[in-house]
């Protein structure tokens, strides 16, 4: 096998030029072509009779293309193995010679850049710290008490409605003191202050009283959906059936069973509360450290990219979003995505790629049996049944591998934490668990 490789002055992408004798693909088609004739079905022949001039006729340039194509995509791996050339992404054959008894191919491609991680020292990155606080248990365990409400209606005549309480109403709405399609409904109920309805709707009810009638006045909001109604002045003849005031469940044995704790008291709840939080939050805090290191690490590192692995890496985030489109009942001929809105991501994820592998490489980071049983265990210990979660992890070799890359990107970021510029900001459960957008 000869090898000629043409290197770039700039870029990554090489050309290269290998001849190799065709005796032994020839050699290959007869064995194929042999094989062929053993179970070939033709007419006039018994199975594995017909004659291999026949076999060769109908079959032998087709199966010579496949031969070919298997020899040359194996000689071309073997010959860039031979330069110690790191292909990127896959190589676009361009010319073939099959003469002379030897057969010449030219393919190009890119290669793996040369990268220098810089000194961790030269990273700067805020690390989030948080803790769980009382409040934090009290906020949680009245969303648990707000999620268990019921509307309770009042008795009393005299009752004026108020932001945050429910009333059930009949509405007639009217634009030019015409009734107008989809502005009428009966036995609605509407809890003020929810903003379910179009601005100064849900304002115009309250002071009303069970069983009073009023008129009001609204302006539908100029980026309104329905065009015919945009930016149009309508009155809405209200009707005020009930109104209804929030009460929440007592915290009691029968209500913190109900989350499963069966010691079934209020110091049971609040702990089992503050454990599944203390979780989440780490898991958090974790994740998102781990995105601020990287993040440092891709402004300060310079890495040429192979178009084809961005590339691919851009059409791996199409198919993703798609299929996630498709799975929200979006029709396959509705999807209109171009591949430039991925441009970005893909080269940030290409070069973060490349840039860890090295670190990985260089610091010989692995994820151990024992770090990735931890992870499970911990991962499963939020369910009901954390074994049966265990058992599925254990057979699912995907989600082992998952987890081992998160494993071994925390290890990578809490290295680049320990010799970087740190500066810790501390931030309540709410902020890292709900982020401001």
């Amino acid at each position: 096998m000869q090898v000629t490789v043409e290197k770039p002055e700039q870029g990554l992408e090489h050309k290269i030029t290998v001849t190799f004798p065709s005796d032994e693909l020839n050699s290959q088609v007869e064995k194929r072509l042999s094989e062929i004739r053993r179970t070939i079905k033709m007419d006039g022949f018994r199975p594995g009779k017909v004659p291999l001039n026949v076999v060769k006729k109908r079959h032998g340039e087709q199966v010579k293309q496949e031969i070919m194509g298997e020899k040359i995509q194996q000689t071309f791996y073997d010959a860039v193995a031979q330069e110690s050339l790191q292909v990127a992404g896959y190589p676009m054959f361009d010319e073939l010679d099959d003469k002379d008894g030897s057969i010449t191919f030219t393919a190009r491609f890119e290669t793996y850049p040369e990268i220098t991680v810089p000194e961790f020292s030269g990273v700067e990155v805020e690390k989030i710290s948080a803790e769980i606080t009382d409040k934090d248990v009290d906020n949680m365990i009245n969303r648990l008490l707000e999620q268990r409400m019921a509307w309770k209606p009042s008795k009393s005549a005299a009752k004026k409605a108020k932001k945050g309480e429910q009333v059930i109403i009949d509405f007639v709405g009217k634009v030019d003191g015409e009734v107008f399609e989809g502005g009428s409904a009966e036995n609605v109920p509407l809890e003020l202050g929810s903003g379910r309805m179009i601005p100064g709707f849900e304002d115009g009810i309250i002071g009303m009283k069970k069983g009073e009638e009023k008129t009001i006045e609204v302006t539908f909001p100029e980026d309104y959906q329905s065009d015919e109604l945009k930016g149009k002045v309508a009155t809405f003849d209200i009707t005020v059936h009930s109104i209804s005031t929030k009460t929440l469940p007592e915290i009691d044995e029968e209500f913190v069973k109900s989350f499963g704790i069966e010691a079934g008291t209020e110091e049971a709840l609040r702990s089992e509360i503050k454990d599944n939080m203390e979780k989440e939050l780490a898991r958090a805090v974790q994740n998102q450290n781990r995105t601020a290191v990287l993040d440092s690490l891709n402004e300060i590192v310079d890495v040429q990219l192979p178009k084809a692995l961005v590339d691919q890496e851009v059409q791996s985030l199409m198919n993703n979003m798609v299929q996630k489109l498709q799975q929200q009942g979006m029709k396959p001929e509705d999807v209109n995505i171009s591949a430039e809105h991925f441009q970005a991501d893909a080269e940030k994820r290409v070069k973060l790629g490349l840039v860890m592998g090295d670190i990985i490489r260089a610091n010989k980071i692995v994820a151990s049996d024992e770090q990735v049983d931890e992870f499970i265990q911990e991962q499963a210990s939020s369910y009901e049944d954390p074994s049966e979660v265990i058992d599925w992890y254990k057979k699912n070799p995907q989600a082992l591998n998952e987890i081992k890359a998160v494993i071994v990107e925390n290890t990578v970021a809490e290295k680049i934490l320990s010799e970087a510029k740190v500066t810790e900001v501390k931030k309540s459960f709410d902020e890292v668990i709900n982020p401001a957008a």
